[in-house]
This record gives structure tokens, sequence and C-alpha cells, in this order.
């Protein structure tokens, strides 16, 4: 149902930004700041608007994907990568963006890892005060390899982990904010079809530690 609704509203919804885009160009030469101002909120919301609906659609077939190829994973490069793109957002919220870890190689499903360190970091920014450190380590064993995103912010009680990635659940961290309430419940469901798993715990620093979990790649 999640697939088929996002489905259908995502076409109109981008021919609906088009046409917002291309008014605002038409705006651009003539006066009238306040139209102009207009349109640029409206063209936010729509934006707002398909982010939740790929979310739902990515939830809405996520599940899907047991049967889906697998493929290896650079870990500390999708790592690097993930932070390099998030520590713009990180300079600008005065917070500490760090990488360590190995160079170790994973099996998933296209495009997992990334889409979990997303979802993971783009918590960890949201509840990491000011002056504080977020940190993302690449971890191995003999059979797993581990990505975990430590932040400095509440945390989570015992009671939240265990609702954390239920659909559109929020913690107490979470509310106000916009989003869908998705992005653990996403994050969760690709590591379990990449043979993975998510951990949610306490970190060192006193905040959450989230971790991604895939099976070595032989």
């Amino acid at each position: 149902m999640a697939a088929v609704a996002a489905h259908q509203v995502r076409g109109p919804l981008s021919s609906v930004r088009l046409r917002l885009e291309l008014l605002l160009d038409r705006l651009a030469a003539a006066p009238g700041a306040d139209a102009r101002r207009e349109v640029r909120g409206v063209l936010r919301e729509v934006g707002r608007l398909s982010q939740v609906l790929e979310q739902v659609l990515a939830w809405g077939t996520v599940e899907q994907e047991s049967d889906a190829p697998m493929e290896t994973v650079d870990a500390l490069g999708v790592a690097a990568a993930r932070v390099d793109t998030w520590d713009v957002l990180a300079s600008v919220r005065g917070v500490r963006l760090g990488l360590d870890g190995i160079a170790t190689t994973g099996s998933q499903v296209r495009g997992s890892l990334e889409q979990c360190l997303d979802v993971f970091l783009d918590n960890a920014l949201h509840v990491t005060p000011d002056g504080g450190c977020v940190t993302v380590t690449v971890h191995e064993s003999s059979a797993e390899v581990r990505v975990e995103v430590c932040d400095q912010g509440p945390g989570m009680t015992e009671e939240e982990i265990s609702h954390a990635c239920e659909p559109f659940w929020r913690g107490s961290a979470g509310r106000g904010r916009q989003g869908t309430g998705l992005g653990l419940t996403i994050a969760g469901a690709l590591l379990r079809a990449s043979g993975g798993r998510l951990e949610l715990g306490r970190a060192p620093t006193g905040g959450l530690r989230a971790v991604a979990v895939l099976p070595r790649a032989e």
C-alpha cells in the first residue's frame, strides 16, 4: 500500500514542483517580492513532501528485497564519503565529525550502508549540542563488519530503544522535528535484507550508539 501510494502521488508532485520553478523564474524578472517569497515557501514544502514520499516508498519496498542481488561494499570508503558529505552541516551546527577504523569489505543489498549512515548521521547531528562531537568508527570481526555512529545527545532509554525501529515512532529527542519517523525503520529493514542487523545502545560519550552490522564479504 505504501509503495502504491507513493508511486501514485510522486508524479503529480513532480509536475507541481516543475511548474512552481518555472513560475519563480518568471517572477524573478518582475516586481513582487511577496509573491516570490510565497512561491519559495511552497517549493520548500513540496521538497519536504517529496522527501516524505521517498521514505514511504523505500519502506514499502525494502522488505521485498530478500532476494535482491548482493554486492560487496568498501565499508571504510562509504563511511568516509558520508562523513565528507555531512561535514558541511556539522560545521554549520558547531559539531565536530570524526572518522576512525580499518579498511574492510562487507556484503549488502545495493546502497544499504550509505542509506543507513545517512539516517544515523542525520539523527546524530540533530541531537548533538554545539561544541559536541559525532564519531563514525568501522570495525570487523571474523564474520561481520560493524560501522557505528556515536553522538553526544541525550541518548535513549531502554524503553525508547525497544520502540525505535517501529514505523513513525519518535523518541523524546525527536519530538517537534520534521520528518516521517521512518529512518531507523528503513535502516533496519535494509540491514536485515543484507543479512545483517541494526543495533542501538548507549555510546561511551553518553549519547546514542547506532551500529550497522553487515556480513563480511568472502
